[in-house]
């Protein structure tokens, strides 16, 4: 059966290049050089797939279902879940869903079973390829950069960054791309970290971001990229953690009065025609 004529709102991406990968063609955007190696996607000149043997694909398939509750807790599924709600209450099953730099792929979960899974991502590993892309029918997917999204103007209803847009040089370049591709009155749902709370300042600056923006000052960007913002707001309560239990930064849903003490800012924006 055709994927695209079983779900929704699949997008037909604007290239005809592909890459083989895990037994299937994965679309690539034009002009993306793309390389298959074990740093694909530790900056933005290193487009590509992460290689896994098959051996390593089959031990991280026995552990994922042990791991991934160790993601929930440790990592920032929490912040998922607000954006889900946003997600169920405007997505229905023919809305056209774009999400860029999904990471595991896990925000599928909360669109409607009939509406397609569309994404983007800069570089992927092989185990994700064989674990999500290939598995699932209604996952779409295209290694591509947000500054030069594949698609068509004028498509998406909802757009989905989460955690990406400060790792972004420019990020006007990626607001204004995902402005192009959005129809007038579509939806952002975004998260970004604060660039200057007590985490930063302690624990040091996010090798991967490229911006350490304000609440204030992402707000602006936003605005003047044409984004009207719905609802936000601010959470995330660090908490240290002694490295002989985890190196991985823990943080709680704890929302606090001040911008400081809060990791992360949620955001739900209109994008304006």
């Amino acid at each position: 059966m055709n994927r695209s004529d079983t779900y929704n709102g699949r997008i037909r991406w604007t290239t005809n290049r592909t890459t083989p990968c895990a037994g299937l063609d994965i679309p690539v955007a034009e002009g993306l050089e793309i390389q298959t190696r074990d740093d694909a996607g530790l900056d933005q000149s290193l487009a590509g797939i992460r290689p896994n043997s098959p051996r390593s694909i089959a031990l991280k398939s026995l552990a994922w279902p042990f791991t991934r509750p160790l993601e929930e807790f440790f990592g920032h599924q929490w912040l998922q879940h607000q954006l889900g709600r946003w997600l169920r209450r405007y997505a229905t099953d023919q809305t056209c869903f774009l999400e860029c730099g999904p990471g595991d792929m896990s925000f599928r979960r909360f669109l409607p079973r009939g509406a397609a899974y569309n994404t983007i991502e800069f570089a992927v590993s092989e185990f994700q390829i064989h674990r999500v892309v290939k598995k699932d029918p209604r996952v779409n997917f295209c290694i591509a950069s947000i500054t030069d999204i594949p698609v068509a103007d004028n498509t998406c209803d909802i757009v989905a960054c989460i955690e990406m847009l400060q790792q972004i040089i420019p990020a006007d370049k990626a607001m204004s791309e995902i402005r192009r591709v959005a129809k007038p009155g579509a939806k952002l749902l975004c998260t970004i970290g604060n660039g200057k709370c007590d985490k930063v300042e302690r624990k040091g600056k996010n090798r991967v971001y490229a911006h350490f923006w304000s609440d204030a000052e992402f707000q602006a960007i936003a605005a003047r990229a044409g984004f009207k913002m719905l609802e936000h707001y601010q959470t995330g309560r660090w908490i240290r953690v002694p490295k002989w239990i985890t190196e991985r930064p823990l943080h709680l849903p704890i929302t606090s009065g001040n911008e400081y003490y809060n990791s992360y800012f949620v955001y739900l924006f209109e994008i304006e025609k």
